[in-house]
């Protein structure tokens, strides 16, 4: 499954908005991005804890150390009062323009010196693997009960349908030459 690349800022949000509805340890926040925002993303402990340390550094999270029996304590992160401050803030500022980055285009767009049924492969092997990734979040939108999750669940749908209409058009236009 291809999945969007964060920027620093987007790991950053997301662990406080995660933090705002509880208090979690790192993998708990890994957890729960991978089940429920896997759609769009995943995320990596090379990532989460580099930013989750940053954020302690600015004061917009802090941490508890809970102490386990048998095993290594375990650090648990909760917002703070200026982290909330600071996810309200960017949650009111518009979007950025979304920057497409994907390897796909670059590979279109280099193979103007391949063979036509080469590119033509490429595309199809790009629409099979985007219509197994609509067929896998159809079959997870199922299981969704909350409201956000649904709406991220019916983006990443609707962006996958828009692309595989887009990659059938360029198959049937390389077909025609």
């Amino acid at each position: 499954m291809a999945y969007v690349s964060w920027n620093v800022m987007s790991h950053r949000y997301l662990i406080l908005g995660l933090l705002t509805d509880n208090p979690m340890t790192g993998y708990d926040i890994k957890k729960h991005v991978n089940s429920a925002l896997g759609a769009a993303t995943q995320a990596s402990y090379g990532t989460l804890y580099p930013t989750l340390h940053k954020l302690l550094a600015e004061r917009l999270v802090d941490v508890q150390e809970v102490l386990q029996r048998g095993r290594p304590s375990k650090k648990v992160y909760r917002i703070t009062e200026q982290g909330k401050r600071d996810l309200q803030r960017w949650l009111k500022q518009p979007a950025a323009a979304d920057q497409v980055r994907r390897e796909f285009l670059l590979k279109l767009y280099l193979a103007r010196n391949l063979p036509a049924k080469d590119v033509l492969a490429l595309v199809a092997n790009r629409r099979e693997e985007t219509e197994a990734m609509l067929t896998t979040l159809q079959s997870e939108k199922r299981s969704i009960t909350d409201p956000q999750e649904g709406w991220v669940m019916d983006y990443a749908l609707s962006v996958c349908q828009a692309e595989i209409n887009w990659l059938k058009q360029v198959e049937s236009q390389i077909a025609a030459v």
